[in-house]
């Protein structure tokens, strides 16, 4: 994957109205309850965005890479328990099964791993 592609790499937008659809079109997703006044969520938006070509290559649509506006979506953050931002749940299907606590580029390429694991798309 060249520069270019890369840098065209985002997490997907979704809304409450496309959220299970989304989550059920691959085996596990990985999802990021954010807002645009977050600082904190700008923070990790430009950590993701530097590793999510890789993630994105290596696990070639087994693994969904999407993120939620609270701003624009409560329900889905109520639904959720979100309740500190940024918040990123990974699913297996469409079950919570782990949240990512971590700051660091490094932290969430291994979280996304273990949560690809936990859904059976990694050794």
């Amino acid at each position: 994957m060249d520069q270019l592609e890369k840098k065209s790499v985002e997490m997907k937008d979704v809304t409450s109205k496309m959220f299970d659809k989304e989550i059920s079109s691959s085996r596990a997703s990985v999802v990021k309850f954010w807002a645009p006044w977050c600082m904190p969520c700008k923070q990790l938006a430009v950590a993701i965005s530097r590793v999510l070509p890789d993630l994105e290559s290596k696990y070639q649509g087994q693994l969904n890479f999407l993120q939620v506006n609270v701003d624009e979506e409560s329900e889905l953050a109520q639904k959720f328990s979100v309740m500190t931002l940024p918040t990123v749940i990974g699913f297996s299907g469409t079950n919570p099964i782990e949240r990512f606590t971590g700051r660091t580029e490094d932290e969430f390429v291994k979280w996304v791993h273990r949560v690809a694991q936990r859904a059976g798309i990694a050794d």
